[in-house]
């Protein structure tokens, strides 16, 4: 007799949210890996934590969305410079 598994046919995200590395995150934003660690720390930028390290976690993956978020709340106005 064989047992067949289900298969999820409901609440399946279609486009799911890619994760980036720390490493991805740096090259994109043109910033240290400090800096990013930084704003993971700091909240400024949502990461989920992977693993359990003794001094830091084993990694960090942090959602495409919650980068490009990022880029744009931080953008500055043209009007903004001449001040």
């Amino acid at each position: 007799m064989r047992h067949e598994l289900p298969r999820a046919t409901e609440n399946v995200a279609e486009d799911p949210d890619p994760f980036l590395t720390v490493a991805e995150v740096v090259s994109r934003l043109r910033v240290s890996k400090s800096t990013v660690y930084n704003l993971i720390g700091s909240g400024r930028l949502a990461a989920n934590c992977i693993g359990r390290g003794k001094v830091r976690p084993r990694g960090y993956r942090v959602p495409m969305s919650q980068v490009e978020e990022y880029l744009r709340s931080s953008a500055i106005e043209p009007q903004d410079l001449a001040s």
